[in-house]
């Protein structure tokens, strides 16, 4: 009989404890933080006479953000990313000799890093925003030789890197993804360039003494990043 009184004792507190554990999980919701981060595909389209001598570049943009007020009207942004919009790839011989063959890819790329103010409408199916930011720019080209069958560690040389910078003002709109915590961005930027030099494809001249000659460009570097990608806010939990 005593045994069977502390079966249901048991049993009784074991139920309870769950409806206690589920009750205060009821009670934490998950709520956008202060702190988010997106990543977007970005187009540059070059402007001006920047746009005489380089073509359009495909690449990745990385954001992350601070709200300044609770609500989100006002934010901090940081951008960090590049695009490349020049490729050659060359069959060369290693060592003198054809029977041995070697890849040499050059790339051309601009890389920049910015950090600015961003203006939202915080609510509503569509969220329109603007931004504004200072950025250090990168123009590099860059060689690897590798083997086909990777037999051996690619070896790279940079031809060129000038350090520039410019300022941006841009815009856009977030649209969220129905409850979640998640949004579409579709945005551009117009990076305001100063000058630099930079090689586009082609300005790199292989000499018959083996030296190479560069052909530099130096120019304004007004561009337009067109993006479009994804944002999510960091969750936080809190108490009902």
């Amino acid at each position: 009989m005593r045994s069977k009184a502390v079966w249901v004792l048991s049993t009784a507190f074991i139920f309870a404890s769950a409806s206690a554990v589920d009750a205060q999980i009821s009670n934490v919701t998950m709520l956008p933080s202060r702190f988010s981060f997106g990543g977007d595909f970005t187009i540059s389209q070059p402007k001006g006479e920047f746009a005489n001598n380089v073509p359009n570049g495909y690449g990745f943009d990385l954001t992350a953000m601070f709200r300044l007020d609770q609500k989100g009207w006002f934010t901090i942004r940081a951008d960090g990313g590049g695009v490349q919009y020049g490729h050659e790839h060359q069959n060369i011989g290693f060592a003198g000799t054809g029977r041995v063959g070697l890849d040499l890819n050059t790339d051309n790329r601009i890389g920049f890093g910015a950090i600015g103010l961003q203006v939202q409408f915080p609510d509503g199916w569509f969220r329109p925003y603007a931004n504004a930011a200072i950025a250090a720019m990168d123009f590099s080209t860059q060689s690897c030789v590798s083997a086909p069958d990777d037999s051996i560690e690619p070896l790279c040389h940079e031809n060129h890197s000038d350090w520039s910078h410019a300022g941006i003002f841009g815009g856009g709109v977030l649209i969220p993804f129905g409850k979640s915590i998640g949004s579409l961005n579709l945005g551009a930027r117009y990076h305001y360039g100063a000058r630099a030099t930079y090689l586009k494809e082609g300005d790199i001249t292989d000499n018959p003494d083996g030296s190479v000659t560069l052909n530099l460009r130096q120019s304004k570097t007004d561009l337009v990043l067109w993006q479009i990608g994804v944002s999510f806010a960091i969750p936080q939990s809190t108490s009902r």
